[in-house]
């Protein structure tokens, strides 16, 4: 059993690490546990406002809270219905028919001409064309044929042929068939005799079949064109229309209205949930891939990453919450909060591809464009105003910004659909309002709450720890003012180093501040401390290198017991890096121990712009401290060779640091060292003289002394 457990601690442990350590592994776990939340929070079925069916009363009157347009599906169905019963039967015409008879009348023809021109007696002529096998004729038919007159016999023979081709002209169909016989008298020529006609008729009815077949598949063919030609029957609902009045017999179409406008519950759609399910998968693939690729700093950070999804599935599953069942809720709800606070808490570029996922999210569940648009525009707003989020009076303009934006979407779409609801309006407009307060107040909220939670440093938690009245602050003060007033230098070389190269002048200050803490521990070891004597003096160099070594150590401990951030934290063995102490190893050459690993700082070196800052002015300063003569030219002097020895020596090899920030950075300490230890021209006052003992004299302040 606990063989059992150790494999499955062993195997979480190296999934774990896959994830860390193989960017595929990490975006796939990401796209597959942010997805797989999604699609749960997309798949939530909000309570029904109503559950009417069709052919239900209606126990309560239901008014629509906005206006919507939508695609009845039963008015479509209808309409299409309409136009296939409209559709004729379609038939084929058989060619070869009209072949087939005339070919067959020519041979009945030819054999009546046989019998006609024999030498038989007229009775014999009768019985024998009463027994031709190419025609049955009746036995009037076969005496008017036998008596004919030859010229009436020539001229009937000469037309029949083109009389028959004429009644094939048109399709006859076999239900049409009796009515073509029944026609064919018509057909004759008015002057024939009616011996003529009576023969014609017999002979030519004889001949006239069905030349047109049902056609099944033209049938269908034309029925789908006749379905596809039926526009969908749009159906507007104005806000505030009454859509079921109570006691009312519920209609389809009445369940229609109500579905969209998001009051009733359609059932459980398992085809639809899959296709929610694989949506929720692609927005959360397609988030990862771009969190990877263009938010690097965000996605390395656990953290953020799981800032980002929970955001995500939360709003998503609130949306899922008021959009479908309340119309005007839709719009009251504060969807820029989310990215807002992400921009502070991740960044803008991690902060404004889960919005855009949320808006596809939002806009999958209402159907609609002007809701995808709604939640998406006034976020970049509130974006682009808040920027880092530094003051109180930025999530203020930035909740400003996000009414606006949101007020500018829903009138947009007002004039797009030519809406005449003012009450309506009026309404959205309250909510666009609404949105915007709630959008300022959930971020600023969010970024205070969430920063501490995630313990992900915000400005607010910055400026705190840059008060001089944190504890931590005040001790150092009070126990090392030496080391006190140093960070307070160092600070304002590394904020203005980090502005000029546009890192992060809070975090280089902040980080300047407790880079020294350690020191505390032991004051004395340290020079800008001591008041006396140098306890180094009297020490191995080893040891000394040790004791200075040990106030990083001590500044970690201080460090997690006053749960300084991150980027703070860095700085205080960052500060040094790997560099060399430089005194105590000379110290040490000049005694034979020329170990230089032994009188190395134990590291890391800075991984960050800041910490690389604060390296460079940290050096800088105790370096231009301890110089006889301070003018501008030692000044620059000792800059340009303490951060030489700094670049030499790999120490910011492993921060972003480019050579033309070093330069900037070389530049910006010169200008302000030069402010510092500038000259002051020598007033009389400021001397010290001694001055005579004066004669007691009554005190009797003058004028002058009275004005001071």
């Amino acid at each position: 059993m606990i063989a059992r457990r150790l494999e499955i601690v062993r195997q979480r442990e190296s999934l774990s690490a896959l994830i860390h350590t193989d960017e595929r592994w990490r975006i796939g776990a990401f796209a597959l546990v942010a997805g797989l939340f999604s699609a749960i929070a997309l798949l939530l079925t909000p309570p029904a406002v109503v559950t009417y069916g069709t052919g239900m009363v209606a126990d309560r009157q239901v008014k629509a809270a906005r206006s919507v347009v939508f695609i009845s599906e039963s008015l479509t169905a209808a309409e299409r219905e309409r136009a296939v019963t409209a559709v004729p039967r379609q038939y084929a015409r058989n060619s070869a028919a009209v072949a087939n008879e005339t070919v067959k009348l020519g041979s009945e023809i030819a054999a009546l001409a046989r019998v006609r021109d024999s030498s038989q007696a007229r009775d014999a002529k009768v019985a024998a064309l009463g027994r031709l096998p190419e025609i049955a004729l009746t036995q009037p038919t076969a005496v008017d044929v036998v008596e004919m007159p030859v010229a009436e016999w020539d001229v009937m023979v000469k037309d029949l042929e083109n009389l028959l081709r004429s009644m094939y002209a048109q399709d006859i169909r076999p239900e049409q068939v009796d009515l073509a016989r029944s026609e064919v008298p018509k057909a004759l020529p008015a002057v024939w005799s009616d011996r003529q006609r009576r023969v014609a008729t017999e002979v030519l009815r004889s001949h006239l079949h069905a030349n047109a077949t049902f056609d099944q598949a033209a049938t269908a063919a034309a029925q789908a064109a006749a379905r596809a030609s039926i526009v969908p029957v749009e159906v507007r609902v104005a806000s505030g229309e009454v859509i079921v009045r109570e006691g009312a017999v519920v209609t389809a179409q009445d369940v229609e209205k109500l579905r969209a406008l998001g009051l009733v519950n359609p059932g459980f759609d398992w085809r639809g949930a899959f296709g929610l399910v694989l949506w929720a998968l692609l927005c959360s693939g397609v988030l990862a891939l771009f969190f990877a690729r263009y938010a690097g700093d965000a996605w390395a950070d656990d953290r953020r990453v799981l800032l980002v999804g929970l955001s995500l599935v939360a709003a998503t599953a609130a949306a899922r919450i008021l959009v479908p069942g309340h119309a005007l809720a839709a719009y009251v709800a504060p969807y820029a909060a989310m990215a807002m606070m992400l921009t502070v808490l991740a960044g803008g570029r991690a902060a404004l591809a889960t919005q855009i996922a949320l808006a596809l999210n939002v806009g999958i569940m209402g159907g609609q464009v002007e809701l995808v648009a709604y939640v998406l525009v006034p976020a970049l707003l509130g974006m682009g105003i808040l920027r880092r989020g530094a003051t109180t009076r930025e999530f203020a303009m930035a909740s400003v910004a996000v009414a606006a934006g949101s007020a500018g979407v829903i009138v947009a779409f007002l004039l797009v659909e030519r809406t005449t609801d003012v009450l309506g309006a009026l309404q959205l407009g309250a909510a666009a309002v609404a949105s915007g307060i709630g959008a300022g107040i959930l971020s600023f909220g969010g970024v205070v709450l969430l920063g501490h939670l995630f313990r992900i440093t915000t400005v607010f938690e910055l400026r705190e720890l840059g008060d001089p009245n944190h504890p931590l602050l005040r001790q150092l003060l009070l126990r090392t003012p030496g080391t006190y007033h140093h960070s307070l230098l160092v600070a304002n070389l590394a904020e203005r180093a980090a502005e000029v190269i546009g890192a992060d002048p809070l975090v280089a200050r902040v980080g300047a501040y407790y880079h020294d803490i350690g020191k505390m521990r032991n004051p004395s070891a340290f020079i800008e401390n001591q008041t006396g004597t140098n306890p180094h003096d009297e020490l191995d160099p080893l040891v000394s290198a040790g004791i200075v070594t040990a106030h990083i150590r001590d500044g970690l401990a201080l460090a997690d017991r006053y749960n300084l951030p991150t980027e703070i934290r860095e700085m205080i063995p960052g500060h040094h890096g790997t560099s060399v102490m430089r005194y105590f190893f000379q110290v040490a050459q000049a005694r034979g121990q020329a170990e230089e690993s032994a009188f190395r700082h134990p590291g890391p070196k800075p991984r960050t712009r800041e910490a690389g800052i604060v390296m460079l002015a940290d050096g800088t300063e105790a370096s231009v401290r301890s110089l006889d003569v301070k003018n501008a030219d030692t000044i620059r002097a000792m800059v340009e060779k303490i951060v030489a020895e700094r670049v030499a020596d790999g120490q910011l090899d492993e921060c972003d640091l480019t050579l033309r920030d070093v330069q900037r950075i070389k530049v910006a300490f010169c200008e302000l060292l030069a402010g510092v230890y500038h000259e002051r021209i020598p007033y009389l006052e400021d001397r010290i003289a001694v001055l005579r003992p004066a004669a007691r004299t009554p005190f009797l302040p003058d004028a002058d002394q009275r004005s001071r």
